[in-house]
């Protein structure tokens, strides 16, 4: 039996690489794998396989078979070529186009410094991070310029005294300062401290002095924060005796000297990681780079990363699933990111949703409470033409997963392509660098069902019994990451059976060394054998970890343990209750010997009839639910509840605001401001059913248009003896259908087609109207490029084969080659050609990655390509959809453009300009699909 030997294997991705770079995709070389798919990883189409068989035939002289234009993996083309030498394949020098990568895929690097080092060494015009700014805009981070801001960042520190071990904390928003920050902190050799920036700029010196007590106890020898707030140094001075300057990055950089290598050791502090909200006694987790490093690693495996993966992320940077999970795990794996603020997601959650479209992003993390806001807050209107189905893990963390959120958002979103099996619900903790237990990737989540009496009376978390009215249920955050070890103790620190509630203990690589400058706090953590208690109730059950939430948290009534999240979400299924904004806990009660149950829920709701309401009803549900009515239920204005920078709950601080009596009092509201909401109340029950209606009346009268029309036209088509008489009544016709359904043609830019041609037109494609509206309103004659099955279509067909339109197997790459020899006879015999580079379209928005065919023959018969960009006719006909919409359709016609050589490169340049014209004016975002498979064709 023939095999490839490795040295073979590796010239050919060599030479993969070569033509992936050439063609534009530096995304798509770093793709280049043994076992990538060349279509869907690599990005290359019909014509671009041809192109790399002639240039494997040519490297190593040997044939390759027709049946190799199919094959999809370099590993696969390797075989093939040892098959074809009879295993003697010569080994030529391949030129690599681009320094090989010296920095490890897997993210094995010393420190975190190194890592944007050595990327910046091996690929220093690679983009690394898109980071969304406030205003729509979009700030490319390569991983060069990076390095190069970053190391003066970190001169600009040691211009001011800051060495080896200082503490520099960071006050930044979300975006390419904190990056550049936090890296020269670690290149000067210094301590990062990152605490979350105000919400409100209007309060900075209340809100510096908040965090007084986290800068002193770090002993933080710099604030860098936003260029307002570097006012605040004399306020916080008082306090934080340590502190010398408050700067910005800016300033730093200004003055900064370049840094020229990466120093450190594995041993060296990476960060100081400070609970949310802790102000008053705040504890810093300290982690060194061998935790970061041995964490991200885990999670590489955890999660069987990728190249061709791609995150994106609102999380905030300064918490640790945003700055270790997100970000740092991207740069360590050499993996690209789009990051925009936690603001830009709260304000619309759409918003992460299109990124992760328009980036084509296969990671992606959240908090429970995000997933449940975009389930049920975004409306159908925000999210036309989102398709979500490069999402492949879809991690649920940092706060108790719910069950039913879980559901809602696979329901919710599998229209957009959304799986179930991509929801990955984790664990992990600050004192772990970040992450500890992931289910396996793809395989969905999986929901225990749990008998409530035993698992309150004995914390025995006994499986269900089928039919059980009232049972529990807790979400697997599946098993310990890789050289990562869980066990749950009881209250003497022993190993538990499976499903015995107790404490959660672990430990492992990326565990913290302990809390700065807190030995006390450590020790109070420390188990013998080096265990750390993570403050967790959990149970295993057939290997794998159930959180049942924090000891602290629990509420023990009576003798029974009561969950707090799971009453919070049987209070916040309360009409009128906001989601998310629920708290649950127990109050001590020495008259009875137990603790009280208080719920907190808030409201918009300020009449006092309306909240009496919500009262009741979140107290019937509670009781009816656990047979445990709350002893209290606080109807409590928005904001009420305090939470953490994450958007965490904070049971602890609500409680002690409940005893203080400082939850707040809402105002009265007004019979007019009453009338109005039921008004409006009104006007969003009926409206859907009136739109139902108003769409049913159009869906029969466009039919009853469309079948005259065919009347009409039919026979007239069946006896037209000339093929341009065929046209002409082509695009009579569906002028006469486009009015009637109501769509607008508005054509700029016609005089480019104005004599002169033949010409290539390349279009942008959106959906089956777009041929319609361009035969109808372009003031040329063209024959288009159509799918070879529209030619069973009833009347459609018919057209397309008197009018000598032409057709294609979009699934037979040599007939893919063919057809681009029939376009050149076209343009040959004087025929101006449409064609569509993207070659399909999908409901999702967005222009597709340009196939090369179009854009060869232009070169090859020197023809000049003339892009027109659609805009409006996907939102008149969506992929799926059988009734248009009325709507207007624009079409902008571009100058032609002109190939300016005869080779490979020309190709490429000539497509990349056709498309950059396009994207310009089609009014929808380029999609980069190499590194996440295509959209569902």
């Amino acid at each position: 039996m023939v095999e490839a030997s490795a040295d073979l294997q590796d010239l050919v991705l060599d030479v993969v690489r070569n033509l992936a770079a050439e063609l534009g995709g530096r995304r798509a070389e770093h793709a280049v794998q043994p076992e990538a798919s060349l279509e869907r990883d690599v990005g290359l189409g019909s014509l671009e396989r041809v192109e790399l068989m002639l240039r494997l035939e040519a490297a190593f002289g040997r044939r390759l078979d027709d049946d190799a234009l199919a094959i999809d993996t370099p590993a696969e083309l390797a075989l093939a070529l040892a098959v074809a030498g009879a295993g003697a394949v010569t080994m030529p020098r391949v030129q690599a186009a681009s320094v090989r990568e010296a920095a490890p895929l897997d993210g094995t690097f010393a420190t975190v410094h190194e890592a944007l080092w050595r990327r910046s060494l091996s690929d220093p015009d690679r983009p690394h991070a898109y980071i969304r700014e406030d205003d729509g805009s979009e700030v490319e981070v390569r991983y060069g310029g990076l390095w190069t801001e970053a190391a003066g960042v970190a001169g600009g520190l040691r211009e001011r005294g800051v060495g080896k071990g200082d503490t520099v904390a960071l006050m930044l928003p979300t975006g390419v300062d904190f990056l550049r920050v936090f890296q020269g902190i670690l290149i000067a050799g210094a301590i990062p401290v990152p605490i979350y920036p105000p919400a409100r700029l209007d309060r900075l010196e209340e809100y510096a002095l908040r965090q007084s007590a986290i800068l002193a106890d770090a002993g933080v020898r710099v604030l860098v924060t936003v260029p307002r707030a570097s006012g605040v140094a004399s306020l916080l001075r008082p306090s934080v005796p340590t502190l010398s300057e408050v700067t910005t990055a800016s300033k730093l950089m200004a003055i900064g000297a370049s840094w020229h290598a990466a120093l450190g050791s594995p041993s060296d502090p990476a960060f100081i990681q400070y609970t949310s909200g802790s102000t008053g006694h705040p504890k810093g987790v300290l982690l060194t780079h061998e935790n970061l490093m041995a964490n991200i690693r885990a999670i590489g495996t955890g999660i069987a990363a990728g190249p061709s993966d791609v995150g994106a992320s609102w999380l905030p940077l300064y918490h640790d699933m945003g700055l270790i999970g997100s970000w740092l795990f991207c740069l360590c794996r050499g993996l690209p990111i789009a990051v925009l603020s936690p603001l830009a997601f709260l304000a619309r959650p759409e918003r992460w949703l299109w990124t992760i479209h328009e980036r084509r992003a296969t990671l992606s993390a959240a908090p429970n409470f995000a997933y449940e806001l975009c389930a049920s807050k975004i409306r159908d209107s925000a999210i036309e033409g989102l398709d979500l189905s490069s999402w492949r893990c879809a991690l649920n963390g940092a706060e108790p997963v719910n069950p039913e959120t879980l559901e809602r958002f696979a329901e919710r979103f599998a229209p957009y392509g959304f799986r179930r099996e991509a929801l990955m619900p984790v664990y992990g903790l600050a004192e772990n660098s970040v992450a500890l237990c992931f289910p396996p990737p793809g395989r969905g989540p999986r929901v225990d069902t749990v008998a409530r009496k035993a698992f309150e009376d004995s914390g025995e978390a006994v499986a269900a019994a089928a039919g059980e009215e009232k049972p529990l249920r807790f979400v697997s955050v599946g098993r310990a990451l890789p050289e990562h070890e869980v066990r749950i103790v009881g209250p003497g620190g022993e190993e538990l059976p499976e499903r015995s509630l107790g404490r959660l203990v672990f430990r492992g690589p990326s565990m913290t060394t302990g809390y700065y400058k807190k030995p006390e706090a450590t020790a109070e953590v420390t188990l013998p054998g080096g265990w750390l208690d993570s403050g967790d109730l959990a149970y295993v059950a057939d290997g794998e970890v159930f959180i049942a939430g924090r000891k602290k948290d629990l509420i023990i009534k009576a003798g029974r343990n009561l969950v707090p999240q799971e009453i919070e979400e049987i209070a916040a299924s309360v009409d009128g209750v906001r989601k998310g904004c629920v708290v649950a806990f127990g109050v001590a009660n020495a008259a009875l010997g137990t603790e009280s149950l208080v719920i907190v829920a808030e409201t918009r709701e300020t009449d006092p009839a309306a909240q009496e309401r919500i009262v009741s009803a979140v107290t019937q549900r509670v009781a009816g639910a656990i047979g445990v009515p709350p002893d209290s239920v606080v109807a409590a204005p928005p904001g009420a509840i305090p939470k953490t920078s994450s958007g965490k709950v904070r049971r602890g601080a609500t409680r002690a605001r409940y005893l203080d009596g400082a939850l707040g009092r809402p105002a009265r509201t007004s019979a007019m401001r009453r009338a109005r909401l039921v008004a409006a109340g009104l006007v969003a029950e009926l409206a859907p059913r009136f739109v139902i209606a108003l769409r049913g009346l159009y869906a029969v009268y466009l039919a009853v248009v469309l079948a005259v029309l065919a009347i009409l036209v039919w026979p007239l088509a069946t006896i037209l003896p000339f093929r341009r008489a065929a046209r002409f009544l082509e695009k009579v016709a569906l002028r006469a259908a486009l009015y009637a359904a109501g769509c607008r043609l508005r054509v700029e830019g016609a005089e480019h087609l104005q004599g002169g041609g033949p010409f290539l037109l390349a279009s942008n494609h959106t959906s089956y109207v777009d041929i319609a509206a361009l035969l109808a309103a372009l003031p040329c004659d063209f024959i288009f490029i159509a799918k070879r099955e529209v030619l069973r279509w009833p009347l459609v067909g018919l057209f397309v084969k008197r009018a000598r339109h032409l057709t294609v197997d979009r699934g037979d790459a040599q007939d893919g080659v063919a057809a681009a020899g029939n376009v050149a006879q076209a343009i040959e015999s004087g025929e101006s050609v449409l064609a569509f580079p993207e070659a399909t379209f999908t409901a999702a928005a967005g222009l597709r990655p340009f196939r090369l065919g179009v854009f060869k023959t232009a070169v090859d018969t020197g023809t000049p390509v003339v892009p027109i960009a659609l805009r409006g006719a996907r939102q008149v006909l969506r992929d799926g959809f059988l009734v248009p919409r009325p709507g207007p359709i624009q079409i902008w016609i571009g100058a032609p453009v002109s190939p300016e050589g005869t080779g490979w490169r020309d190709v490429v340049d000539l497509r990349d300009r056709v498309a950059t014209a396009i994207a310009a004016h089609c009014g929808e975002p380029r999609l980069d699909l190499v590194a996440a498979g295509p959209l569902k064709a």
